[in-house]
């Protein structure tokens, strides 16, 4: 299978990205964030995902929206097969959506349609929440509203915070990545379409909070 891979450029993307790597699948290329100056004098410019995707020469693209036809049509030539995406921070448009031969999935670090938006995990550390977890879904055009292709359980446990819970969650959707991949390429999969009324909402957490 051909494979692109959009996601944010902090280290937490990396768990699924070397998933992919590993795998016996062709990752394509990586869609990435534009690196952003950090530190003194903001010069470093940090990205781990745009990094790690050219220390295991993969073709890397740092964009940040596909407003450009150039760009759409970059991703037509890769001739894919799924696109993965995770925490990529913006809507993918249709004419991306459309592209790929059987989808594009999304790992979201929620159980949907519990917590959609942009801090699945802070919000249910600060709702007080039992459970977290992950939900694979096949995207549309709308936030975190796809069909749901897996989702599993973890419980919160008393002494979680969000990068150890985070850590936690990423690990077992990336284990289970590839074979929902390879599910979805050959129809072995039962979609099953999210309870709107159900929904509630996170945005992204500020300072204060």
């Amino acid at each position: 299978l051909n494979i692109a891979y959009f996601a944010g450029g902090s280290k937490d993307t990396l768990k699924p990205f070397y998933s992919l790597v590993n795998s016996k699948h062709n990752l394509k290329a990586v869609y990435t964030k534009t690196p952003k100056p950090s530190g003194r004098g903001q010069k470093k410019l940090i990205n781990e995902l745009f990094n790690a995707g050219k220390n295991n020469k993969i073709k890397v693209e740092a964009v940040n929206n596909f407003e450009k036809l150039e760009d759409i049509e970059k991703v037509k030539s890769l001739n894919l097969d799924i696109i993965v995406v995770f925490s990529y921070g913006i809507l993918l448009p249709v004419e991306i959506l459309q592209i790929p031969r059987f989808g594009c999935i999304n790992i979201h670090t929620s159980l949907l349609p519990k917590w959609r938006g942009a801090s699945p995990i802070q919000q249910a550390l600060l709702n007080n929440d039992k459970d977290s977890g992950f939900t694979f879904i096949m995207m549309n055009e709308r936030l975190d509203e796809g069909d749901i292709i897996l989702s599993k359980k973890l419980k919160i446990n008393s002494d979680d915070n969000y990068e150890g819970l985070l850590n936690r969650v990423i690990d077992i959707a990336s284990a289970e990545l590839i074979t929902t991949i390879e599910n979805v390429a050959s129809n072995d999969i039962k979609l099953e379409a999210q309870d709107h009324s159900k929904a509630t909402y996170c945005y992204r957490i500020k300072k204060k909070e």
